[in-house]
């Protein structure tokens, strides 16, 4: 998977870049982001190539795929830069026409737009028959305010995805006008779109078939959203692009698929998959994280997931829990000195210069930044100050290291526990411990019909690697962190906890079976 063979170069720059190290490994880029963020920027470059007649079309990792993303100046005006509307309405006392002359005027002095944009709401007046219609419409989009309570500036407020036009980029507010910026949709969004532009043409084709109708612009909860524009359409930016996925093919691309395809399938109404396809995004990316780790640390394996199904108290399963959190946590450091190793280090023509005693330290040294330049994309590796080449050498795998923890692998970290598989609950150490919104978006992306719960675990195990009972944990699970009785009663609360969220029955038989009440074939 990481040969040659399987990968290409980044197309764009990599100027702005301080090496590409953690990009080559994984993408550019994760990113620490909230969780929120993942589905939103998911779907506007879903929404993007869809207007292009591309949605899901397939990519390679030399590819840069382009797209305009929404702005909705507009729209975020009136629902976040709007904070007098309610109280117009209540002054007003019934009188319409005053209440709409206020607001209109309260709006064109106060909106923000930026350039060549006009702050002339009245058009509003020939949407709606009263204002008041039109507070309740603001009311009721706000309502789907997600992160509600964040604090966020209104440029990085969003509501639920109930249409393309709810869909638009992050923004930031720039002197008179506003500039684009990935603080917020830090790119892994994008990710998880390129992942499953490398599906299998059938899964990809099923996604497709899934997720067109959300991002037409003709449901009815897309049409009260254009209601707020004056246009038929929102206001757009110029073309983004520059996301990498170095890899044609992985495990982890159909893996995501078939679960996206599966939540799509449901035939829930308008966009209510979105709410079960958002932790799932999180939980494969994690995946692809680990998984490709691994792959460069030399094992083709996913490393084992050992989970809690929290439990009153510490036992065996809670500390195999964390110390499968942690070997798995370690695996991407181990993974970027590899990647160096192999691609920096194992360069026969360096190793013989710096074994040279016929060449001083500074010849040595600038030779190896040279060297870091052109294979890992170093840009200064002057500034590390290092008195010799043994000296720069380390300076060059701290700095590495610091720029994976504090980059990708706290983006890791987050995509874990926003998607519910990571979790400090009753403990202050990290764990996988999956949360009931995790374990039901897995039940429905795996259980069509009745499924007994030994084959449900079995089904986790093979397809995630995640370990919860007591025959997966025996083959795994290190003999001092193995007790059966400790991981039969982690079966057993799964059990109890699915039969509570109505997603288990206990059968007359006396055994157990997974069920998936959303799905009309059950």
């Amino acid at each position: 998977m990481i040969e040659s063979e399987n990968t290409e170069d980044y197309s764009a720059s990599k100027d702005r870049n301080d090496s590409w190290i953690v990009e080559a490994i994984w993408g550019h880029r994760i990113e620490r982001q909230p969780f929120s963020a993942l589905l939103l920027e998911f779907l506007g470059m879903a929404e993007g190539m869809y207007r292009q007649g591309k949605l899901l079309a397939p990519t390679n990792p030399g590819d840069n795929p382009l797209y305009t993303a929404n702005q909705s100046l507009q729209l975020r005006n009136i629902l976040f830069n709007n904070p007098r509307m309610e109280e117009i309405l209540r002054d007003s006392q019934g009188d319409d026409e005053s209440a709409w002359a206020q607001w209109v005027e309260t709006m064109r002095a106060n909106a923000s737009m930026g350039k060549n944009r006009s702050t002339d709401f009245s058009y509003l007046r020939n949407h709606f028959d009263t204002f008041k219609e039109l507070v309740n419409i603001v009311r009721l989009l706000r309502n789907i305010t997600i992160d509600p309570g964040s604090e966020r500036q209104w440029t990085t407020q969003f509501i639920f995805p109930v249409g393309p036009a709810a869909l638009y980029e992050v923004l930031l507010e720039k002197g008179d006008d506003f500039e684009r910026t990935r603080r917020v949709f830090t790119r892994t969004g994008e990710l998880a779109y390129l992942m499953l532009t490398r599906a299998s043409e059938r899964i990809r084709n099923r996604v497709i078939h899934g997720l067109a109708p959300s991002l037409a612009s003709n449901g009815s909860r897309n049409k009260l959203v254009l209601r707020l524009l004056s246009t038929d359409e929102p206001d757009r930016g110029p073309e983004k692009g520059g996301t990498y996925l170095p890899y044609k093919s992985h495990p982890a691309y159909d893996r995501m698929g078939e679960d996206t395809a599966a939540i799509l399938e449901l035939g829930l109404p308008d966009q209510d998959a979105f709410q079960y396809i958002q932790p799932l995004l999180g939980f494969h990316i994690y995946l692809y994280g680990i998984e490709t780790a691994n792959h460069w640390v030399g094992d083709s394996n996913m490393p084992p997931i050992i989970c809690e199904i929290l439990a009153p108290r510490s036992d065996l399963v809670r500390k195999a829990a964390i110390a499968s959190y942690l070997d798995n946590d370690g695996l991407g450091s181990q993974a970027v000195r590899k990647f160096i190793e192999k691609t920096a280090f194992s360069d026969p023509s360096l190793n013989a210069l710096l074994a040279n005693d016929d060449f001083d330290e500074s010849t040595k040294k600038d030779y190896l930044i040279e060297h870091l330049a052109k294979t890992c994309s170093l840009r200064d590796g002057k500034n590390f100050n290092a008195p010799d080449s043994k000296t720069l050498i380390q300076k060059f795998h701290s700095f590495v290291d610091q720029f994976y923890r504090g980059n990708a692998a706290d983006g890791f970290t987050a995509l874990g526990t926003g998607c519910g598989l990571i979790s400090r609950r009753g403990t202050t150490r990290y764990r996988y411990a999956p949360t009931d919104e995790l374990l039901r978006a897995l039940v429905f992306a795996n259980v069509s019909s009745p499924i007994e719960e030994s084959a449900f675990l079995r089904r986790l195990y093979q397809k995630y690697r995640i370990i919860i009972g007591p025959v997966e944990a025996k083959a795994v699970v290190r003999s001092t962190l193995f007790d059966e009785t400790d991981f039969k009663k982690n079966r057993d609360r799964l059990v109890q906890h699915l039969i509570g969220m109505g997603l288990a029955q206990r059968m007359s038989d006396a055994c157990t079976y997974v069920i998936n009440p959303m799905d009309k074939r059950a």
